[in-house]
């Protein structure tokens, strides 16, 4: 598992002469920091209590919130040797002089049963970080596929009621009906001044026809609208009065599928919770990515966080 963790290291992080149990660490930073690229994540820091002479070095110091909380982890690079309450305990001993604040231990391995007990009873959360294997797809959705039918509306068919009276064109005025636009056409007086565009006149009832609920596909529906007063509209060399209209539309069905899968998307780690005590408190976003069914990291999650001087920042 230690070569692992290096050449995930070295092909997501950087290529660099470090501790297979530094890579750890630094990994572990950059998965919090990937949880809520919005809080302050730093590697390996050394910290004081305030009233005590003594310092301590803390792998992970993750910083939220306005009140500026503080969460500090523990790493352990173990392979397949599991993780003893000795190195809880010490942990817990740097945590009771740094207070306020919320510890985990992150391992790549299992922790004793003792380890876990004495975490539970200091509140300490336990969590695993390690390489992923084909058999942690098993109960996951590597790809779905969703189709959806959606019900909408046919353009109407607008069919003008003309009351038969009819004008010749003073000038050449562009047409209003046949296969012209409703959304470009014009309406006129009886002597061929603009009053306006058909749509502004129309826009009451379209917005009507838009709360239209409609039924299955190959429905139709019709209905007939008549103007406040008179118009008149171009229907070739005429000016042609017109006091309402007919509409008519059909129900279309349109199927959709949309296909939500990993692509061709690496996953390298494994994050699990393995044990969240009663007295123990975590963020939103560290609960919703820290579970017992575990979360997938994913190469691309990680290749966007560098590590500068100890803090994990955004790579440029």
């Amino acid at each position: 598992m230690t070569d692992e963790i290096e050449q995930i290291y070295d092909e997501a992080v950087a290529e660099e002469k470090l501790k297979s149990g530094t890579k750890y660490e630094r990994l572990t930073a950059i998965v919090f920091k990937a949880l809520d690229a919005s809080n302050a994540v730093v590697h390996d820091v050394t910290l004081r209590g305030v009233g005590k002479e003594a310092s301590h070095q803390i792998d992970v110091q993750l910083t939220y919130g306005a009140e500026q909380r503080r969460i500090l982890i523990e790493c352990k690079n173990y392979g397949p040797k599991k993780i003893g309450i000795g190195i809880v305990r010490d942990f817990n001993g740097a945590l009771l002089h740094l207070q306020p604040v919320q510890g985990i231990v992150v391992g790549s391995s299992e922790f004793t049963s003792g380890a876990r007990k004495y975490a539970r009873d200091e509140s300490i959360v336990l969590a695993q970080l390690r390489p992923f294997t084909d058999d942690d797809w098993s109960g996951r959705v590597r790809k779905l596929s969703v189709t959806a039918q959606a019900w909408v509306k046919d353009e109407p068919k607008l069919t003008f009621q003309n009351t038969g009276n009819l004008v010749q064109c003073p000038t050449c005025l562009p047409e209003s009906t046949g296969r012209v636009s409703v959304h470009e056409a014009s309406y006129y007086d009886r002597a061929g001044t603009v009053q306006g565009l058909l749509s502004s006149l129309l826009a009451g009832w379209n917005d009507e026809y838009g709360r239209l609920i409609v039924g299955e596909p190959g429905s139709t529906y019709s209905g007939s609208v008549a103007f406040p007063a008179p118009i008149w509209l171009v229907a070739g060399e005429n000016l042609v009065e017109v006091d309402g209209f007919q509409w008519e539309t059909i129900v279309l069905g349109e199927t959709s599928t949309f296909i939500v899968d990993s692509g061709n998307r690496i996953a390298e780690l494994v994050l699990r919770l393995v044990d969240l005590p009663v007295g123990a408190s975590l963020p939103d976003f560290i609960a919703s990515g820290l579970t017992p069914s575990g979360s997938l990291i994913f190469r691309d999650q990680l290749t966007q966080w560098a590590v500068v001087d100890s803090v994990i920042e955004a790579r440029t």
